[in-house]
């Protein structure tokens, strides 16, 4: 039977619009992510900690690190070899990953709802605060959450296919989502819980049960992919799933002053306006349990979302540990706001995120430049701020002594050294007296009796306690540093060559100084140490 004219007219026009908010998408992804590489490329922010350990993983390529899957080491690693050992290459992939983010949530918001939906969930998540923190900084987070957006992408293709005797199965996007999920655990193990909600969907929704073979063929795809580094785990007696539970369980007991913190964080990480939408469309819950596109939506928000607000009454949750949300998460805020015509809602979105990108930049240019004559609670990046200083006496003490052995108790500083110094993985070690293993330089590069080389024991405070577990010793500088008006360290560099072990010391152990065995004192003031622990902690 022929079609309608109206109905032709009406679908023309409606593709015409489709194309139009696209069209306004990619020049927005486009400008977007050219300011960001072009501020990477600066070079104002200095590397942190985490990005110079990513950095030391992909000089050494494996499929498994102590903490983390192998893929943003993979990633690093490419981008250097081709853009050399600079900021720019270490950070060369994230406003990429970003960009390719925004679009797949764009064009899932499309498939579910409208162009326009799509338009504003993609450009909302691309201009949101996090975000443009997370574009300067190459983590684990992005590059999971790729694959977090690619399997939602393929499971809206899955389940708005109107399927017919003539329409097969959707096999290939039943490959897709478990290739993506797949890809996502690579980069960080919390992509598992796109999984737990997709199945929960599953189980509860009518819509949801359909067939067992895709499902069956998303599965095998999934561990086609991560079978690599699952089977690095198990050699490696699951050393990654024990450090996940030492990151969960901090040991503080309940504190309920962490969850409205950690609420409010989120305001930072995809902005005040979405985040609020999100709230009050979940609020909303005769509306969305009547549609199954909100209900598959928050089955990909709800659970990870619940579980670290849980999570921070118990020791506390890092903002970004709930980043994934937003990826559906931006789609139902743009969602609630578009459907109620809240234009200058979705407007006061995108201008927040302009201005926290002005302020994020301009804060971080003004530091870069003046920051040692600032106060420290202003500095917005005041974390990266010890590495450049320090490292930059380490490199002269290596240019001194002709020694390219870097020894410390600190594996922050350790990796930023070795970023700043382009140091082969051989060349690091870290001092472990008891032995234990809590991070991968533990697991890889523990000081053993066995390295009898010279080598360069850099430290933050005083390193003469341990300088005297080597036969010979000497100090090759001294002193202390700025970061900010308000924040000073001390540091000592030590030529050491012959270690003895830790419990044996080359001259009378009640000579030492009064030094404490843990090294300088907790964050208070003067001359301090910040916590070493492995855990992902951006500026």
């Amino acid at each position: 039977m022929p079609q309608d004219p109206g109905d032709l007219r009406m679908a023309k026009k409606r593709k015409i619009a489709e194309n139009v908010w696209l069209g306004w998408l990619l020049v927005g992804i486009a400008a977007v992510t050219l300011l960001r590489e072009m501020f990477n490329a600066s070079g104002v922010i200095p590397a942190h900690f985490d990005e110079a350990q990513y950095w030391t993983y992909g000089e050494s390529l494996a499929f498994g690190y102590y903490s983390k899957p192998p893929l943003v080491a993979w990633a690093i690693r490419l981008s250097t070899e081709v853009f050399g050992d600079t900021l720019f290459g270490l950070r060369f992939f994230v406003p990429l990953v970003h960009a390719w983010i925004a679009w797949l949530i764009f064009a899932s918001g499309r498939r579910l709802y409208d162009a326009r939906t799509g338009f504003w969930a993609g450009l909302g998540y691309l201009v949101a605060p996090g975000v443009t923190v997370s574009a300067g900084l190459m983590t684990t987070d992005p590059l999971m959450m790729l694959g977090w957006a690619g399997a939602l992408y393929a499971l809206t293709r899955i389940l708005t296919l109107k399927r017919t005797k003539k329409t097969p199965e959707p096999w290939l996007w039943w490959a897709v989502l478990g290739l993506s999920l797949g890809a996502g655990m690579l980069a960080k193990y919390t992509a598992i819980a796109f999984a737990g909600g997709a199945i929960g969907y599953a189980i509860f929704s009518r819509e949801g049960a359909r067939t067992w073979r895709g499902p069956l063929l998303a599965a095998v795809c999934f561990l086609l992919v991560w079978s690599p580094n699952l089977i690095w785990l198990g050699v490696h007696h699951f050393a990654s799933v024990a450090h996940l539970g030492e990151n969960a369980d901090t040991g503080e007991g309940l504190s309920f002053g962490g969850l409205p913190e950690f609420i409010a964080a989120q305001a930072g990480v995809i902005g005040p306006v979405f985040l609020l939408a999100l709230f009050w469309s979940a609020a909303q819950w005769r509306e969305w349990r009547a549609d199954w596109r909100k209900r598959l939506l928050f089955w990909l928000v709800a659970p990870l979302f619940l579980a670290m607000c849980v999570q921070s009454l118990n020791g506390g949750a890092n903002a970004n540990w709930a980043a994934p949300c937003y990826v559906a998460g931006a789609i139902i805020a743009a969602c609630f706001l578009t459907r109620r015509g809240w234009r200058r809602g979705l407007s006061a979105h995108v201008a927040i995120g302009g201005v926290a990108t002005l302020l994020l930049w301009g804060l971080g240019a003004v530091y870069s430049e003046w920051g040692t004559g600032l106060p420290r609670a202003g500095d917005p990046y005041k974390k990266v701020r010890i590495g450049p200083a320090f490292c930059e006496r380490v490199i002269l003490a290596m240019e001194d002594t002709g020694v390219d052995v870097l020894l410390s108790n600190d594996r922050r500083r350790l990796a930023e050294c070795s970023f700043e110094a382009a140091l082969p993985p051989g060349n690091i070690r870290v001092w472990n007296p008891e032995g234990r293993v809590s991070n991968h330089y533990e697991m890889v590069a523990s000081l053993s009796k066995a390295d009898r080389g010279p080598m360069l024991l850099v430290t933050l405070g005083d390193g003469a306690r341990d300088a005297r577990h080597f036969a010979t010793a000497e100090e090759v500088d001294s002193g202390s540093f700025t970061t900010h008006v308000d924040r000073e360290f001390d540091y000592s560099i030590w030529r050491v060559s012959g270690f003895l072990g830790y419990d044996t010391f080359s001259t009378d152990p009640g000579a030492l100084p009064a030094v404490p065995a843990e090294g300088p004192a907790d964050d208070t003031s003067g001359p301090v140490q910040e916590d070493t622990t492995e855990q992902e902690d951006f500026p």
